[in-house]
């Protein structure tokens, strides 16, 4: 009876919670690019998408999360973008078409 309680106290909760969004409208987030330019994550271009939080640090089914939810627990670089990782999941690009990198990179 109390597991049952518990699972109806949970699904009740659960249906009043609202969607985090990735980051704040208005925030961003500049990392150095590494001599390649600044890479500035943007919170309303992906709110404004739909992006939550869970997108992106949550695992899926049996795919683990794209992004730790600590602050530097994650290496990203163009290697692991251009595999499908962490920003290329979502971002295709290719190392060859160096003509794209400032859709990204700002120097």
């Amino acid at each position: 009876m109390k597991l049952l309680l518990m699972i109806l106290f949970i699904t009740v909760s659960c249906s009043f919670a609202e969607n985090v969004y990735a980051v704040e409208s208005g925030v961003t987030i500049t990392y150095s690019g590494k001599g390649a330019g600044e890479v500035i994550f943007n919170g309303t271009v992906h709110s404004e998408k739909g992006s939550i939080c869970a997108d992106c640090h949550e695992p899926h089914g049996l795919s683990l999360a794209l992004f730790e939810m600590k602050k530097g627990a994650d290496v990203i670089n163009m290697r692991k973008i251009e595999m499908g990782k962490s920003c290329g999941y979502c971002h295709s690009v290719s190392l060859s078409d160096t003509s794209s990198c400032s859709t990204c990179h700002h120097k």
